[in-house]
């Protein structure tokens, strides 16, 4: 036994291991998980409350513990993390936030206190009765703040304001023109100047912006810069988080539309619980969230997911598409209802293609039957790839009459002969919603980022 200890305390002073000893009397033994490092903060990996085994941490820092746990708390000060774990968790005592975070009592205690004095927390009630001291419960103060989060959608806008765990208070939607560079900060600011005088009444300010873009939002050089927005060329070329910053004069958050509405699934749809998602994103464009080990997977630049550049049949590979990828010229809803449409009659709508099918209409049903299988293709390449526990079927489509019967489940046929029950699909539970909920989670970290900061 000493000679494993001193191993343990060898491997922490040579920072190569994070150490967990779990006790001998059960039966367990003692277990070494290897640490690394992002932005100078060491990452250790820790049991959740939900598994049955209990690890005590032999280290803590009360200035920088980092945790990589199955629950969304990732890392970051012991500030942030009491904050993140009120968030996730609700109403909750110091003697179990000390617990959770493997910190000291005093240290906990000590946080809980500041943040009680700046406004961000109150006590909310009393713990149940286990034979001892009642211990005081935390949460969020309705004053402590709101954020709001925005989706640049393809059809329709979404905005909304939330609380800092995610409840939506009051949120609208309307069409924008976002074609033209010169008419996005307009109608963007139009919008959230309304969204906010819905709020004027209320005592708790609005504390940060998340925004969720139909293109690729790179981080360096220029923080929030999009570019590759197809569908809405006046996104393009532009330093949008900046702008957004500027005009409205609140902090500002900015991501990929598909990869905020996966954080949305794995936040508060049907994939929670799931690590390792494939979120397929199909409205007027195409693109796929990859989510592992609970992380977005970007890629170098952070275009990955730009599935509607998949080619998807050799023959293509000697096709020009325009602007538009392979994949989108193929299976988007603009194709669907391209190839629906009789020479000579009206242009319909992608309800209207949807209704045709259920009654049997036969350019209808052979438009979504060549959707779906050029889906399922993709959706096939992307499991052998990357192994997802579940794969989403969401965007636009998911909205659409009978989505279920004309998409989902002929899909799901289809799929299944190649991948077997490896990676369930699912049609997406927030369906148009899901780029608005990641937005707001978005936007929602970045205001406790704020208030985690030093004043």
């Amino acid at each position: 036994m000493l000679i494993i200890l001193h191993f343990l305390l060898d491997s922490l002073l040579m920072n190569r291991y994070t150490c967990f000893y779990q006790k001998k009397e059960s039966g367990r033994k003692i277990t070494c998980i290897p640490a690394y490092s992002v932005h100078n903060e060491t990452i250790y990996s820790v049991p959740s409350r939900k598994q049955e085994r209990f690890c005590g941490m032999l280290k803590t820092d009360e200035q920088h513990v980092v945790l990589a746990t199955p629950t969304r708390i990732k890392h970051g000060s012991s500030r942030r993390l009491i904050l993140q774990l009120i968030r996730e968790e609700g109403a909750i005592s110091r003697a179990e936030i000390a617990r959770r975070l493997q910190l000291s009592r005093p240290t906990a205690s000590r946080i809980v206190d500041a943040l009680e004095q700046e406004g961000y927390i109150a006590c909310t009630g009393k713990s149940a009765p286990t034979g001892g001291r009642l211990g005081e419960l935390y949460s969020f103060r309705e004053e402590a703040g709101v954020v709001l989060g925005l989706d640049l959608g393809t059809r329709v806008a979404r905005a909304a304001i939330a609380n800092f765990h995610g409840d939506i208070i009051k949120r609208t939607s309307r069409a924008l023109v976002l074609e033209k560079s010169e008419s996005i900060l307009p109608q963007i600011g139009l919008l959230v100047q309304d969204m906010l005088a819905m709020w004027t009444d209320h005592a708790a300010k609005v504390v940060s912006l998340g925004v969720a873009v139909p293109g690729v939002v790179h981080t360096t050089p220029v923080p929030g810069y999009v570019d590759a927005a197809k569908v809405f060329p006046g996104l393009n070329n532009r330093p949008l988080r900046a702008e957004l910053e500027q005009l409205l004069h609140l902090p500002v958050v900015i991501d990929n539309d598909v990869n905020l509405a996966t954080l949305g699934e794995y936040q508060s749809g049907c994939a929670q619980q799931c690590s390792d998602v494939v979120y397929l994103f199909v409205g007027r464009g195409i693109g796929a969230g990859l989510l592992m080990g609970g992380n977005l997977f970007r890629g170098h630049v952070g275009a990955a997911g730009e599935a509607g550049n998949m080619v998807v049949d050799r023959v293509n590979l000697y096709h020009s598409f325009g602007g538009r990828g392979c994949l989108e010229a193929m299976a988007s809803i603009d194709q669907l209802v391209a190839a629906s449409q009789a020479p000579g009659l009206p242009p319909i709508s992608a309800e209207a293609v949807c209704e045709q099918a259920m009654a049997g209409e036969q350019r209808a049903c052979g438009a979504i039957r060549t959707m779906n299988e050029y889906l399922a293709a993709t959706i096939i390449n992307l499991v052998a790839i990357i192994d997802p526990e579940i794969v989403v079927l969401g965007g636009d489509l998911s909205e659409l009459p009978r989505a279920d019967e004309l998409f989902m489940q002929p899909i799901k046929q289809l799929i299944e002969q190649h991948t077997g029950s490896s990676a369930p699909l699912r049609l997406s539970q927030l369906q148009a919603d899901a780029a608005l909920y990641g937005a707001l989670q978005a936007s929602i970290d970045l205001a406790l980022d704020i208030a985690a900061s030093p004043a």
